[in-house]
This record gives structure tokens, sequence and C-alpha cells, in this order.
């Protein structure tokens, strides 16, 4: 019900709003026509046309190197997230992100001369809570954190998937779309209750120059919350609740704008709240921002269509600086300079030849080149050598590193000197003492030229009697298993595990069922026999994966069947604690009278103590039990896939390999049983609904190739969303996106 009455369209390029509030009979000043331009105005429009005039050239520039934004804002209701996301019932009315990830695979398709990296991540901020929408189904809840690096915006802690290609990338798209809050009011039966940013990271490398720079941007679509009147949608309790964050953080984004667009302000509050965070390099900073203004066109919304449009105006004055995101990968940056460097040696050789200057070498000296050095040196301290020829930097470097090394090694021989010739003992605790006469352990003796001493052990030092018993013991037991030992190896290291004797197979006793028949068999074996042949032979890994996750599902039960029997203990504590402390405080109050119902002696405080404790230990050992149930019913839903994936396997198996071989041998007149197994469809046969849907759906699909991958990841989201339900212990919203249902093609 579009107001024409109240809103007119001038040019595709300007929207004129007239309110009528004139009263007749008095004066009234008040401004009744507001007139917003605009880069362009879309009414009645496909969501083709607004990808092609409003998101196409952001997504060509982000293949480039360029960061790309795409924002959809409006009230309550008004069709942002239909932007955004679209249709999920019909193809043609896909929204800007499936449309965007379609354009760019193509693209990176034909780009051959690249090799492109697609990551996506998806989040939502709920009440001002980040949340991750790509999270694993049993990961623990991570706390989500905003920081800057160098001018882009980071959101640590948030999982950044790749997708390989477009199927994936959608895939990706409704797993987060499913995870997001909604909620419903007197607007919209489904109202999105939480920002939400959608990042596509690209990462674009050249195949053909080895150079080290390579473009790293990101794509950006946000679908923000709409802004809500209470009066309007009658929301109460967490509904209520979930507005005011709504609203109050759209405030907090238009005075970002006001304040960017404002050239004089020094200060900009991008840290008011969580969604300016993060949209910080995506207004007025490094980024291609377009932002598609959503209105309710009909009279009773007019009011907010005003603001809508008046916020559409001052967004317009945002001057962003977009520029090329050129990054260096270092390893292979260090590879350039490790050849710049060779080359560069090359050079100064090539100049010292032509200089008559031979034996320049520009390497690290060697060991045997820093020994001539120093003895050159101590040569030149001596006085036999005048001078010492200078070649180049590097020995210069050298010399003064081989005389600090001389300077050290004699400081050190001086000291021994002192030692020696004054018999300097230099304690523990570093101060010095004199040891001319007698020893203080009980040596006798004098010391040699070389500063050590002769003289007998203190009996400290001697082995007891008891020890070397022991260690000859020891000794006489690893003689005999050494000389057994192989004379040519004498290690006593053990082998390594490559050298490690390989167990011989055991020994094969023929069977006739090993021996292959001249003949088939007339009869095939009982399925009990086969199934434990097709378990040791083809089925082994699904038999071993069936056997491990029972055995897991075990042990889950046991762990289980203990922490029950944990609680019900700390149960029978707790209750015995309360009834002697409630008998205690009766005998109190009967005693003194009420006036000592609050003092406690110390045999209750320390009662109430071990309550204390008890109950701290019965919600921990609660909660874990909750957790172990939970991974019980994970594990028996292993297990039943497991069978049912055993057991199909075998029936394959055993038809391939028994039925049909014995119905093969068998004369060309007695084909009733290969009929009875599987009977080939006639033309007559009725087709149930399931089967014509499939049929049809593959019709269309042949009909528009481009919608193939965009129908496998939906189907791959409702599987995901009817077998494998989420892990309990995650926290959820109150009201969750039902998932796609069936396309349509119109």
């Amino acid at each position: 019900n579009f107001s024409h009455d109240h809103l007119e369209i001038l040019d595709e390029s300007k929207v004129v709003v007239h309110s009528n509030k004139h009263a007749v009979g008095h004066i009234n000043n008040q401004v009744s026509d507001w007139s917003f331009p605009m880069d362009r105005v879309f009414h009645n429009a496909a969501q083709e046309s607004v990808y092609n005039d409003c998101v196409s050239q952001i997504v060509d520039k982000a293949l480039d190197g360029y960061n790309g934004t795409v924002m959809a804002y409006g009230q309550t209701g008004a069709g942002k997230t239909f932007t955004i996301t679209g249709s999920t019932e019909n193809f043609q009315e896909r929204g800007m992100i499936p449309r965007a990830l379609s354009h760019l695979f193509q693209s990176i398709n034909s780009m051959i001369e690249h090799s492109v990296t697609v990551r996506v991540s998806y989040m939502e901020i709920y009440n001002e809570i980040l949340t991750d929408l790509l999270a694993a189904e049993d990961e623990e809840p991570k706390t989500l954190t905003i920081s800057e690096d160098d001018g882009v915006t980071i959101v640590k802690g948030l999982n950044v998937r790749i997708a390989n290609n477009e199927e994936e990338a959608l895939n990706l798209l409704f797993e987060g779309e499913t995870n997001r809050v909604i909620a419903e009011h007197a607007l919209n039966h489904a109202s999105s209750r939480s920002h939400c940013v959608f990042t596509v990271h690209i990462e674009s490398r050249s195949r053909t120059q080895s150079s080290s720079n390579y473009t790293l941007s990101k794509l950006n679509f946000v679908d923000l919350a709409g802004s809500e009147r209470l009066g309007k949608t009658k929301s109460e309790g967490l509904t209520k609740k979930e507005a005011m964050y709504i609203n109050q953080s759209l405030t907090f984004l238009e005075q970002v704008i006001i304040a960017v667009a404002d050239r004089k302000r020094e200060h900009v509050p991008f840290r008011q709240s969580k969604l300016t965070h993060v949209l910080k390099d995506s207004i007025g900073g490094n980024c291609n921002t377009v932002m598609i203004a959503n209105i309710w066109g009909e009279s009773a919304q007019l009011e907010e269509t005003i603001s809508t449009l008046r916020f559409g105006t001052r967004m317009m004055c945002v001057a962003n600086e977009p520029l090329q995101n050129v990054h260096f990968d270092p390893v292979l940056l260090v590879k350039e300079y490790e050849q710049e460097i060779k080359s560069l040696k090359m050079e100064l050789a090539m100049h010292d030849t032509l200089a008559n200057r031979s034996n320049v070498s520009y390497e690290t000296y060697t060991e045997s080149q820093q020994f001539d050095l120093q003895q050159m040196i101590r040569r030149y301290i001596s006085g036999s050598l005048t001078d010492i020829e200078i070649v180049n930097l590097r020995q210069v470097k050298e010399i003064f590193k081989q005389f600090k090394s001389i300077v050290l090694s004699q400081e050190k021989e001086i000291e021994a000197r002192m030692i020696q010739k004054y018999n300097i003992d230099l304690t523990a605790d570093g101060s010095k003492s004199s040891r001319r006469g007698s020893d203080a352990d009980g040596g006798v003796g004098e010391t040699d030229g070389t500063g050590f001493g002769l003289g007998v052990a203190p009996p400290t030092a001697k082995l007891e009697k008891a020890a070397v018993v022991e260690t000859r013991k020891l000794k006489s037991r690893k003689a005999p298993k050494e000389r057994l030992g192989s004379g040519a190896k004498k290690s006593s290291q053990p082998p390594s595990p490559q050298e490690e004797v390989p167990e011989l197979p055991p020994p094969i006793t023929p069977a006739l069922s090993s021996i292959p028949p001249l003949h088939p068999p007339s009869s095939p074996p009982t399925k009990a026999d086969a199934f434990e042949e097709f378990k040791r032979e083809r089925g082994s890994e699904i038999n071993r994966i069936f056997v491990e996750n029972k055995k897991t599902l075990g042990d889950k039960k046991r762990s289980a069947k203990d922490l029950a029997a944990v609680i019900n203990k700390s149960k029978k504590e707790i209750d015995s604690t309360k009834s002697v402390l409630e008998k205690m405080r009766a005998e109190r109050i009967a005693e003194e009278g009420e006036a000592a119902e609050n003092v406690y002696d110390e045999e209750e405080f320390k009662l109430l103590t071990q309550l204390k404790e008890l109950k701290k230990n019965y919600k921990e050992n609660h909660g874990e039990l909750k957790c172990v149930q939970s991974d019980i019913s994970y594990c028996q839903r292993l297990v039943d896939q497991a069978r049912q994936r055993l057991v199909q396997e075998f029936d394959q198996w055993y038809l391939e390999s028994f039925v049909q071989l014995g119905d093969q041998t068998r004369p060309s007149t007695t084909t009733a049983p290969l009929t009875a197994m599987a009977p080939s469809p006639s033309p007559q046969t009725v087709e149930d609904n399931q089967e014509k849907f499939e049929r049809l759906q593959l019709e269309l699909m042949m009909e528009n190739p481009e919608s193939i991958p965009y129908l496998n990841a939906k189907k791959k989201m409702e599987k995901r969303a009817i077998y494998q339900p989420k892990m309990p212990g995650k926290i959820k919203a109150s009201v969750r996106n039902a998932p796609p249902t069936v396309m349509s093609k119109v």
C-alpha cells in the first residue's frame, strides 16, 4: 500500500515527502515537505537490478584488493534482511550475498593468472554480545574481542573458514542464517533481533610473477536490526529489552556518522558500541561503502521513513578513501633479499678483479681463517708484524672480535697464575681464602705445577661397602646378557623404531575356502558366515569405527554411572547435614529463645562450611553429568549410524558377491531370482510425491544451471538441521530461523 500522496520519486534520484500537517484556520510554521537527494532510488525493482547498480562494482573492486561494505538500514519490517540475504523459497529473489558469491567465484574462475583464496566469517551482535554464527556444534563458546592492527579492525576468536567454491560459501551462509536470533512483534512476524556481519576475505596471488606482494581485501555485508518504536511494535519482556539495545546501538551509529562527516571533529566515538567498533574501517576508512536505505512506503510509517531518509543523506556526507591493500609475503621477501645479496656479492667480486684485488672474501670467516687472523694479531702485538692490511669492513669487524678474544684469554691466564702463586681458593660465597698448610677436608700434599693437589680423599667421598657389593652384583648380572648379544653389534642403546625386528606372520593353514573353486558354488553361504567374512575384509574399516564408537559409548555410560553414584552420595550427605543443622538450631532456640536464631557456635559454623562445600561439589558433578549425558546421546547416534552403514554395505556386498554371481552362472532361462532381487522399473510404475518432486526439480535445474550450487547448499543445510541437532550446553536464543524450504523457479 504505497502512499503516493505522501511520497514522490523524482528522476530516480530524489525522494520528496509531504506530511500534510497544516490545520485549517491556524498558523503552522512547521516544515511539511522534505526533499532527500539520493544516488539512486529503487521502486518495485527486482533484486538483480539492485545488485547490478549497487553491489557489482564493489565485488569487482574487492578482487583488485579494495575493501568493500554493503549495509542495509531501515525500520523493522522494511525489508533489510530480504535485500541482503533474500528469499530462500525463490531462486530469482535471492539477495545480495548469494549473488555476490556467485559473481565472485565466476570471476575467480576466469582469473587464470591469479591464485585466489576465499575465506568466510559470520557473526552477530546480540544485546552488545558478539556471537560466532559459524562455531562448531561441540565447540565451547568463546569470548570474542575487537582489536585493531595497523588500522584494520579484527575480531579475535572468530572462526574464518575456507570456501573452495560457491556451494561451500552458500553452505556457510545458510549455516549461519539458521543460528540467527529472530522474534515476532506487531510489525514483523520474523524480526531480526541482532546486527549481523557476513565477511568474505579475499587473498589474491600472482601465478606468473614470482613477486612477494599480494592483495588481501575483505567484503562486508551488514544486516542491521531495524529501529523500533515500542508504541507500534507492542514489545514486552525480552523483546522489549532487545529493542532497547537495538535502538541504542543505532543511535551510536548515527552519532559516529555525524562525527565522521564533520571535518572539524578530532575525536570520533567508535568505541561507544560493538557495532560502531566493528564498522570502524567501513565508515570513513579504507573501504568502498554502500548503504541501502529500506523504507516502508505506507502513510502510517511516515515518521520512520523520514528518519531513515535523513540518516541516508547524512551517510552520503561521509568521505571514504579506499586504497589497495597490498601485503608482502615474508618468506618470498627473504628469498628476494637473498638473491639480491648474492648479486651484490658477485658485483663486488667483479669490481675487486678489475681493481687487481685478489683473495678478497665477503663470506663469513671459517675456523681456519679465524685462527690465521688471530696468529697475525699476536704477531702484530709482539712486534714481529708492523702493519695489518685492511681489505674490507668484514675483516675489520673480525679483527676487533679476535682482539677481544685475546684480551679475555690473557685475563684468565693472569688470574690462574695469581691463584697458583698465592694459593687463593674461591669459596662458594665468592670470598677468597688462603690454602697454605693442611687442607680443610683432611687432604695432604703440595700442589703440582698445574694447580692440582695430591692428597688423601676425605672419608665422606669413599664409596660404602654395601654400595660396592651392589655394584659388583649389578655388573655380574649385565655380563651374561652382553655376551649373548651379537658380536658385530655391541651397542647397549635400544633399537630405534626403524630398526625393530618385524614380527613373523602367523603360519598360514590351508583351508578349502582359500582355494579358488573351479566352478562357483551352487548356493551362497549363510548371511551369518558371510557377515563375519565381510567384517574381516571389505567392511573392516566400518567395523573398526563401529567397535571404537561402541567402546567409547560404554566408557561414557560407565562414567555417567559413577557420577550418578557420587551425586547421590553428595545428596545424602547434604540432607543429613541439613537435618543436623535444623536439629541444632531448634535446640538453640528452645534453650535461648528467638534472639539466638542468627547466632552460630563453632560446631554449627563448621557444618555450614561443610554444607556449602557439598553443594558446590554437587553442582559441579551435576553439570559434568549433563555434559556426559549429552556425549552419550551423541555417541549413541554415531553407533546407530555406523551400525546402519555396516548393514547397508554388507547387503550390497552380499548381493554383488553371491546372489548376482550365482544368477550369472545359471542358464539364461532361469531369470526369476534376479528379477525378484532387483526389479527394474516399468513405464507403468506409479511415482510417489517425493519421486515426482525430485524429477521436476532436476528438470528445473537443467534449465537453470546457476541454481545448482544454491540448491545443493540448501539440501546440506536441511540435512544438518535434521540429523545434527545442536549439542546441549550451548547458549541458544529463544527463537531461531527455520531452515529454508524447497526451491521453486518462476
